[in-house]
């Protein structure tokens, strides 16, 4: 409540008084023009009285000390560059999606954030918690085992080792669609009641969500799975914002076909051909999906020469001369503009090059 001094009160009072209203609400639901005449004050002594009733209304000053003392949470990549790519790391709350190529290290990027979630926020925070929803496969721990005792090294804290990175990390091994719906639906918001997980991965969110189940027609499946991802994507955001923490879905990629016209042969008209584009690909699960997450990270490589060969426009190179080159994308974000860096892939995860 804003404290008032003795001069505000009298005119408080007056103003009360001259409306013939017993509180400062309905002094404002007049308009301001009729207040000020209905006042009789001066301008600028009814716009003061005006502001005063609005801060005994709506209390301006506690929201904008809440506002001014709340500070952003983010979930760090563990390099600068990446982080600064992504606006400052994974936004908490969000829902975010890494998308990639079989390969292109998308659970990798996963288990790197699964290890920095739980680094603590403060120095007199406890470690955070994690929740890590396998759909195609086994959980991969000798990696993240791996991956753990590099940090650990590198920061000098045994309490970052795998054994206790690994204690502090729920894991759903899920295998088909039903249940993964199931699990995400009901067992994922008892977890997250607890109030210690900070980060959720869900890899990958479209495992069960590509192909048509059997016995459906497709246009039924398709209409079924946009009315459960909308739903599911609005269950994910609610969560998020609730139980404060980031939910990262893994997304797949499919490939891009078009149009592609062949030049004329013997004074024939050009033909046009449906078919693949070399290179091309987007993201699986469409627009429905894409309207639902926060923020799109896509993974992308490629196979070159390395550095310090030469190439002599030979059609065939030898794979023992090329390299894998990786770069992370920011496709789209609120915090940050679209961008891209080359990475490389190392025992401690992605660092920028």
């Amino acid at each position: 409540m804003h404290s008032l001094t003795d001069d505000e009160q009298a005119l408080v009072t007056k103003c009360m008084a001259k409306v013939g209203s017993e509180s400062p609400q309905e002094c404002l639901l007049m308009p301001y023009t009729e207040f000020e005449r209905t006042t009789g004050l001066d301008p600028q002594t009814a716009r003061h009285a005006w502001t005063v009733l609005s801060q005994l209304v709506y209390t301006w000053e506690p929201n904008c000390i809440r506002a001014s003392i709340h500070t952003e949470q983010w979930i760090t990549t563990g390099c600068d560059q990446i982080d600064a790519l992504l606006g400052n790391g994974i936004r908490v709350p969000s829902v975010v999606e890494v998308v990639g190529e079989s390969a292109s290290g998308k659970t990798q990027l996963c288990l790197q954030l699964a290890i920095s979630a739980q680094l603590p926020r403060a120095p007199q925070e406890p470690y955070g918690h994690v929740v890590y929803v396998c759909t195609e496969g086994a959980f991969p721990a000798q990696r993240l085992a791996t991956m753990a005792d590099a940090r650990a090294s590198h920061m000098n804290d045994p309490a970052m080792s795998s054994t206790q990175v690994m204690c502090r990390i729920q894991v759903a091994e899920l295998d088909d669609m039903e249940t993964m719906f199931h699990a995400l639906s009901y067992k994922l918001p008892a977890l997250l009641s607890t109030g210690d997980v900070r980060l959720v991965v869900i890899d990958s969110i479209a495992a069960h969500l590509r192909f048509d189940m059997e016995g459906t027609e497709p246009h039924e499946f398709y209409k079924q799975r946009s009315s459960r991802l909308m739903q599911l994507g609005a269950r994910l955001k609610q969560w998020a914002h609730e139980y404060k923490c980031a939910i990262v879905c893994v997304n797949q990629v499919k490939d891009v076909f078009g149009m592609q016209t062949s030049l004329p042969v013997d004074g024939d008209s050009a033909e046009g051909e449906f078919k693949m584009i070399r290179g091309s690909k987007a993201p699986a699960l469409g627009a429905v999906w894409a309207s639902v997450v926060n923020a799109r990270v896509m993974l992308h490589q490629r196979r070159s020469m390395a550095p310090n060969v030469t190439h002599d426009a030979e059609p065939e190179v030898p794979s023992h001369l090329l390299r894998t080159r990786r770069w992370i994308e920011n496709v789209f974000s609120p915090w940050a503009p679209p961008a891209q860096c080359e990475v490389t892939l190392n025992d401690h995860g992605f660092t920028a090059l």
